[in-house]
């Protein structure tokens, strides 16, 4: 991929870091594997699997009905009844924030997404306390309560609003103008860009920012005027957003990575990429790059097109 490629896919595809920086890269490792081996036994409906998980006096909370579960026996037997009376209930989970409170204990925050038998999925936002055991992390306890689904996609992207405007990233070889803006009946964020290289060569693109009901998740789908193309997943992680994010270039690599998108202040924010792929092969991390609004731009009210 070209030095203007790499760029453009850094600014096609926004997002944030999936772990805090505070927490190792090995133990990063190990606590997203204990996730997935979580999630991984939860939807083979294996209750033992998945109660080995937890410690043996780990508990769960939920928050709203104050309703709690102590023990790892009981919370085998809970997960027994729920597999028996959903048996086609399943579960995707992510993490957006990691802490470590010691060298063994870890402050983990993120979000899951359950559909049960009737197909409409809940989502619900959790904090857990996990701590090493071996080459693993367990479960000790985990608070969790229903997250408010978005009634519109409006209502959704409403936390993305303050990009609505003209953006410019005058730092690197590549000058690159950006330009966010609402959809009819602010169903979508509109963003389009252009982006010339210092010999000249130009990338314009367009990206979908939308709203997903059924995922519950806010992605993104972009395309370049040189064919590729790239879609994302985004998630918040306190004031910045993540987006692991896949793209196809024109000559059919597959690129990968996850896009770090942290607010500064109204005028100005900061983009990373890091764990950047090449057809499965390793790229060395960017640098963050700082986008500043053009001042000058015609803002668009909240209500414009409402």
């Amino acid at each position: 991929m070209s030095r203007l490629l790499n760029s453009m896919f850094v600014l096609a595809t926004l997002s944030t870091v999936w772990l805090a920086a505070n927490v190792v890269a090995a133990d990063e490792v190990q606590i997203g594997n204990s996730l997935n081996e979580f999630v991984a036994a939860f939807n083979e409906k294996n209750a033992e699997k998945l109660a080995a998980c937890w410690t043996e006096t780990a508990t769960h909370t939920d928050r709203e009905t104050g309703e709690r579960t102590e023990g790892r026996a009981a919370i085998q037997a809970d997960f027994t009844k729920v597999f028996t009376a959903q048996p086609g209930i399943k579960l995707s989970a992510s993490m957006t924030r990691a802490k470590m409170v010691t060298a063994d204990v870890a402050q983990v925050e993120g979000q899951t997404t359950v559909i049960g038998g009737d197909g409409v999925p809940v989502e619900s936002v959790f904090s857990a306390i996990m701590t090493r055991s071996g080459e693993k992390w367990l479960f000790d306890s985990i608070e969790e309560t229903t997250a408010p689904i978005p009634a519109t996609p409006a209502d959704a992207l409403q936390q993305l609003e303050w990009l609505i405007g003209e953006w410019t990233d005058e730092s690197g070889d590549v000058k690159v103008r950006t330009t966010f803006r609402w959809s009819a009946n602010r169903a979508f964020l509109l963003r389009s860009f252009v982006a010339e290289s210092a010999d000249g060569n130009v990338l314009e693109g367009t990206q979908v920012i939308g709203w997903d009901a059924n995922l519950l998740q806010i992605r993104s789908w972009t395309f370049n005027s040189d064919g590729s193309f790239g879609s994302s997943s985004w998630s918040k992680n306190e004031n910045s957003w993540m987006a692991k994010s896949s793209q196809t270039s024109a000559n059919g690599d597959i690129s990968s990575g996850t896009y770090v998108l942290e607010q500064v202040d109204e005028n100005s924010f900061t983009l990373q990429l890091i764990g950047h792929e090449i057809n499965g092969e390793p790229q060395p991390a960017s640098a963050a790059a700082t986008i500043n609004r053009v001042v000058s731009s015609v803002e668009v009210s909240p209500s414009a097109n409402k």
